[in-house]
């Protein structure tokens, strides 16, 4: 391998202890995003408060059409909160055309509703009395469609509804860190003559929590997520570290009720996601001291499991998803107990039509390091035809990686797409762990990443983490995260480094 990977990897290691805060964990702040944003302004306008902020708001906006517009959809929710015109090249349908998921209904439902909302209030009348049912979803969906329910029909809103909706008037941080839910429920909340007093309060302290370029992220931060991640990476590279100890014992103290963990600080609804990353670090730092704060995240776990052996992100029941199985996958493989489950998780892996998911990341990397990490884990006791499988699937996603490898040694979110940090660091994972043959392309990626650290040892990418699906949101911190992730992974291995 690279020469200077050993002092890259030192320095880069040192940059994210460095960021550990008194309380053990890893700040992750997101950055503002254009659709908070807008909706933003459009309350600002529609309610006539805080003219400041909302000239701040308009500015931040026009900046970034002009210099980093971001996707179709949310250039059009800019424009129709900055009172522009808008054309038929940026509505909702044409903008989420190529987005093929399991929410696309739900999310032409959602953005038509709200994009109406803040232009003219012309709401279609003849949606199913269903339509915007999210029973059984996680906690801010639920709150979402509730309000974009009361948005189009508010006389038909109910005073438990108005009450479930008043979660977004509490003072502090929004409810479960999200912007959006926020603000789509201070929408509807503006209906009701007894409310509006209260949304306008709101709003103000709304507008001191802006960014000082203005605007809003979509999540206040992803603080658990980055700390887990980060805290995998650095058992590799600084073991003995005593702040990892520390990491340890915040994320430990954050587990829910349910078993499972948050992507920050104050949410509640636990995800397959974060307690997979947050169950693989405590395994590797803290086994004896965490053991039961492991068990209960491995129950967890395996209560979200679905009857065809994959696993959802938030809810038993809602469709399993490739990267989220592998990643259970990877956090249940080492108790030797959970070997059966773990076989029935890589089977649902290799029933799937394809291995290549863009979902919770944009790219492709993402997904195919997880699953080539969660097809290796299987052990000789396996069934003989499910290993053969598993080997061979495991080689077609090393294929791709190597046969989408671009000209730099590094990979984007598509294939022909300027490399970034980030999809290389997911992409370099996979190699890492792969047989001898995929060496030629292991040592290109890791050029790539070398080449693209800062002076100051750190890593600026493209974000790939999107959500609502599939808008991208960026957390800047974890662009470092990653690369120490993927660096941290290239250890010596059959006489090589």
């Amino acid at each position: 391998m690279h020469p200077h990977l050993p002092a890259r990897r030192a320095r880069l290691a040192r940059r994210v202890l460095e960021r550990i805060g008194p309380n053990g964990l890893i700040p992750a702040p997101g950055s503002s995003r254009v659709l908070e944003s807008a909706l933003l302004l459009a309350l600002l306008t529609k309610e006539d408060v805080a003219p400041a902020a909302a000239d701040l708001t308009r500015r931040y906006l026009k900046h970034t059409l002009d210099t980093d517009p971001p996707d179709a959809l949310q250039c059009a929710f800019a424009h129709a909160a900055l009172g522009d015109a808008l054309t038929g090249s940026t509505t909702v349908r044409d903008a989420l055309a190529s987005f093929d998921h399991f929410s696309t209904p739900r999310k032409l439902l959602t953005f038509q509703t709200l994009l109406t909302e803040i232009t003219d209030g012309a709401h279609r009348r003849d949606l199913p009395a269903d339509a915007f049912d999210a029973h059984g979803q996680q906690a801010w969906l639920q709150l979402q469609m509730l309000a974009l329910k009361t948005i189009t029909a508010p006389r038909a809103a109910t005073s438990d509804d108005w009450s479930r909706l008043a979660l977004a008037l509490r003072p502090g941080p929004p409810w479960q860190a999200n912007h959006l839910a926020r603000l789509v429920a201070l929408l509807a909340l503006r209906k009701h003559p007894t409310h509006q007093p209260a949304v306008r309060e709101a709003l103000l302290r709304i507008s001191a929590e802006q960014q000082p370029g203005g605007g809003l992220p979509f999540v206040t931060g992803m603080d658990v997520f980055a700390s887990a991640v980060a805290g995998i990476a650095l058992t590799r590279t600084r073991p003995l570290d005593p702040r990892l100890a520390a990491t340890a014992d915040a994320l430990a103290a954050r587990q829910n009720p349910d078993g499972g963990f948050g992507f920050t600080v104050g949410v509640t609804q636990s995800d397959v996601d974060d307690t997979s990353y947050t169950l693989e670090f405590l395994r590797a730092a803290a086994p004896v001291r965490h053991a039961r704060t492991i068990t209960a995240a491995e129950e967890y776990l395996l209560a979200q499991r679905n009857p065809d052996g994959g696993f959802p992100t938030f809810v038993h029941g809602a469709p399993s998803e490739i990267a989220m199985t592998a990643g259970a996958v990877n956090a249940l493989a080492p108790n030797p107990a959970r070997r059966p489950d773990v076989e029935r998780a890589v089977a649902f892996l290799l029933e799937a039509d394809h291995l290549v998911e863009r979902s919770w990341s944009r790219n492709a990397t993402n997904a195919l390091f997880r699953v080539t990490l969660a097809l290796a884990t299987l052990t000789p006791s396996a069934p003989a035809p499910l290993r053969a499988a598993a080997r061979a699937a495991r080689q077609r996603a090393i294929r791709y990686l190597t046969e989408t490898q671009e000209p730099d040694g590094g990979w984007g979110h598509e294939p022909g797409d300027t490399s970034d940090p980030i999809s290389t660091a997911y992409a370099t994972v996979a190699l890492a762990a792969a047989p001898a043959s995929a060496a030629p392309a292991l040592h290109r990626a890791l050029g790539c990443l070398l080449a693209a650290q800062q002076p100051d040892g750190g890593y600026a990418s493209r974000t790939d983490q999107a959500g609502p699906r599939p808008l991208l949101y960026d957390v800047p911190a974890l662009a470092d995260i990653w690369v120490l992730l993927a660096l941290s992974a290239c250890r010596p291995r059959s006489g090589r480094e």
